[in-house]
């Protein structure tokens, strides 16, 4: 008996995997900030339909990591300064509130977790280590209050603003004084949640989310201005 021929992908399964290799593409460094995204030349190289890859380039630009443009090729997103006082005000205002919705459904094993991430980045014996355990505590709290089964919408939009998140710890990442205090604020809301104080919890939260907010614009703004001098520097005219 000849063996049954193998189903064939979907549109939607072959969109799907093209967006995510797309969005891979970006959070490695693949394609730049920046970078035009030439659909014909990704597609041969990586073995998909131009079609699907076009549709994961919409679906891309739906979330924000790309531009569209009439005529010409979209463009993965270089985010300002400005951009990123926005996205980190909007995500305060709605952190905070997922918190206090949330409230009740945080358990006592859920903490438990999170101090385990503490404690394995204070052991940790180097700085990749520590760093990598301190990202994780990072992405695991933040996870902590939104719920995409009982606040669908909210987890959506949280979703979207967090989109550029690994970038952005990729610029924290060669500042460790910044990192660490992160960590210690991460560390100060964990204790408030353990303590069952929601106000206090709520507070170190926002202060949190904002002075995180004006670091990571800074850093961008001091970069930007940085390559502005450079090309400067290359064509004084």
């Amino acid at each position: 008996m000849s063996p049954k021929p193998k189903p064939k992908k979907r549109a939607a399964d072959l969109s799907g995997i093209a967006f995510e290799r797309l969005r891979q593409a970006i959070l490695t460094g693949e394609l730049k900030e920046g970078d035009r995204v030439r659909e014909s030349r990704l597609a041969a190289e990586w073995d998909i339909g131009v079609t699907p890859l076009r549709e994961a380039v919409r679906q891309m630009a739906a979330t924000g990591y790309l531009i569209l443009q009439p005529n010409h090729a979209p463009v993965v997103r270089k985010l300002s300064g400005a951009d990123i006082r926005e996205i980190y005000a909007l995500r305060e205002l709605l952190e905070c509130y997922a918190l206090r919705r949330g409230w009740e459904t945080i358990r006592p094993c859920d903490l438990k977790q999170l101090g385990e991430l503490v404690a394995k980045a204070n052991a940790a014996t180097n700085k990749s280590r520590r760093l990598q355990a301190q990202f994780a505590l990072d992405a695991e709290l933040h996870q902590l209050w939104v719920s995409p089964e009982k606040t669908p919408w909210l987890a959506s939009i949280l979703e979207r603003l967090l989109t550029f998140r690994p970038n952005l710890m990729k610029v924290l990442s060669a500042h460790a004084a910044f990192v660490d205090e992160a960590f210690d604020e991460h560390r100060q809301i964990l204790a408030a949640l353990k303590k069952r104080d929601i106000d206090l919890a709520v507070e170190r939260l926002g202060y949190h989310i904002q002075k995180s907010g004006s670091v990571l614009a800074a850093l961008t703004e001091r970069a930007a201005s940085g390559q502005h001098r450079e090309r400067s520097a290359r064509d004084p005219n």
